[in-house]
């Protein structure tokens, strides 16, 4: 069984029905749109078409808001080599006769400063600011590419000056709410207060039940990553917009510290960005990016994310085949994991389990209301199976994304007396356990809590 978690983004090249038929057949375990590319009419039919494949699977649908982002205006693609000069206009058209590129951004233009580096496209292309005018700023190329209208714009080092959410953030988030999303991805969170204020707007929608998903692709949110940890329901390292902040060969020491502090709180955390890039037009992936992903599993994520590879290449199938190979490749070592110190009590019990499992060769069978058992299981990452059932959906779905967890739904209380004996009766009719098998029960009573443990031996019915 494999325990790290996929999630494919959807969009042009795959959101026909086919291709997400093979994607659930492939195990995927969640669904991501990208709202920075929304076609909302092709966006609605796609929902549906996804939830009328994914029947009664706990697979959760993600919406991820674009934030403030600044992005070129209009102009015909050009290139450009390293040396050329161009300029930057505060327009939503540009001028190719007189290399005159758009950003129809007034709060971006006014904090360029002379020396400071533009990049386009999170790095991909970049610009030395020579010259500040009232109309318009003479950058030098520092980079070979081609200039293309939409792309996103940001300043080397250097965060913007902007509100964590934009109108059209806003309206993403109703329309997430009245389409049945599952979590909502922040983007460029800076502190937990960004998390509080999209927290209170879904309680105003009536939407508490919603996860929300903070992404760290800004230097403030490393700096704060515990607080924004603690504050949301799972953490998402966003590697591309990262380089904007800190040079290449430094990632790799920040992606290791928000995977290590995430495990730490126990938040989920998902890795994303340029994992099988490649294979948006070549059907196998490059050496260094399976190095790169195996890499990622050996850090502990719970989740990989594949944007651009399933949402607009060529091969989106063949990029969650060759993710699932790797993934069980790097599996064959999970043991070596660093294992997290437990923080409190349940986390004690928790972990308990994880090691009672594997010392013993236990299955785990826990039920878990809100999510929280299978959070503090899954820190631990235990070497046998965890199938956790609850009696919520949503729940169900949230613990889609936790490394190791299979999801189950039941109609169960957690405050039945005869809990675990009618959990046994389910996982028996499953197949989930078979006679013989050692069994950890564990639940929390309690809200909030993991306080309970039991141990048997299947017996013949």
């Amino acid at each position: 069984m494999r325990h790290t978690k996929i999630i494919v983004t959807l969009g042009p090249s795959s959101w026909n029905e086919n291709t997400i038929r093979s994607f659930i057949r492939e195990g995927v375990d969640g669904f991501r749109f990208n709202f920075s590319h929304a076609d909302y009419d092709s966006l609605k039919d796609t929902i549906i078409k996804v939830r009328e494949l994914i029947g009664d699977k706990a697979l959760p649908i993600i919406g991820d808001l674009q934030g403030p982002v600044v992005r070129l205006g209009e102009i015909n693609e050009f290139p450009v080599s390293k040396g050329d000069i161009i300029y930057f206009i505060n327009s939503s058209k540009g001028n190719i006769a007189n290399k005159e590129v758009p950003i129809p951004d007034g709060e971006i233009f006014s904090q360029i400063r002379e020396g400071d580096t533009l990049l386009l496209e999170s790095g991909r292309m970049a610009f030395r600011i020579e010259d500040i005018s009232e109309k318009r700023i003479k950058a030098v190329v520092l980079i070979d590419g081609t200039i293309k209208s939409r792309k996103t714009v940001a300043i080397k080092g250097r965060e913007l000056l902007l509100p964590s959410l934009t109108d059209k953030d806003v309206f993403d988030i109703k329309y997430s709410v009245e389409n049945g999303f599952d979590m909502i991805a922040l983007s460029f969170v800076r502190s937990r207060d960004d998390i509080l204020k999209l927290r209170e707007i879904l309680n105003d929608l009536g939407a508490n039940w919603m996860r929300i998903i903070a992404k760290i692709e800004t230097r403030s949110a490393v700096e704060n990553i515990e607080s924004i940890a603690k504050e949301a329901d799972a953490i998402l390292v966003a590697r591309g917009d990262l380089a904007i902040y800190y040079e290449l060969e430094e990632i790799y020491r920040v992606q290791k510290r928000i995977v290590e502090t995430a495990r730490k709180i126990g938040r989920p955390v998902i890795i994303a960005t340029q994992l099988l890039e490649s294979m948006i037009d070549n059907p196998v992936p490059t050496r260094s990016e399976v190095v790169d992903v195996i890499t990622a599993v050996h850090s502990g994520c719970d989740a990989l994310l594949l944007a651009a590879e399933t949402a607009m290449g060529k091969y989106p199938v063949e990029a969650v085949i060759w993710l699932n190979k790797i993934i069980a490749e790097a599996e064959r070592d999970i043991d070596t994991l660093q294992e997290p110190d437990a923080i409190d009590i349940y986390e004690l019990l928790a972990k308990g389990v994880a090691t009672m499992s594997k010392i013993i060769g236990a299955k785990i069978v826990a039920y878990s209301e809100n999510g929280n058992t299978a959070r503090r299981i899954s820190k631990f990452r235990p070497h046998n199976p965890v199938y956790v059932y609850t009696s919520r959906e949503k729940t169900a779905k949230y613990m889609s994304i936790m490394w190791g967890i299979v999801p189950r739904l039941c109609n169960i209380s957690k405050k039945d007396p005869m809990l675990f004996e009618k959990l046994l009766n389910i996982a028996v009719d499953e197949k989930i356990l078979n006679y013989g098998d050692i069994v950890i029960f564990t639940a929390g009573v309690r809200r909030g809590t993991t306080d309970i443990i039991r141990v048997e031996r299947v017996k013949a019915s």
